[in-house]
């Protein structure tokens, strides 16, 4: 797949129900910017996926922001999110 999109979002939103997993990216208005903005609460995208593929992603992200934590300077690692 040489063509796929490339999406920026500040925000998001997940469900879970029966049959799989929801994650939906958010993009909100920036601020004190010139021009045409989005709207607060635009969908950027819209990701659906098996509950198997769910907790994979999670187990994955976890170890992921383990492991960059641990290379960030002592000085960033303090930093609430």
């Amino acid at each position: 797949m040489s063509d796929f999109p490339d999406v920026y979002a500040d925000g998001y939103a997940i469900s879970a129900g029966p049959y799989g997993v929801t994650l939906t990216l958010h993009r909100s208005e920036p601020t004190g910017e010139p021009g045409p903005h989005a709207e607060p609460t635009q969908i950027v995208a819209r990701l659906r996926f098996n509950h198997v593929l769910g907790k994979a992603i999670a187990e994955a992200l976890l170890q992921t922001m383990a492991a960059s934590a641990q290379a960030l300077p002592p000085s960033s690692q303090g930093i609430r999110h």
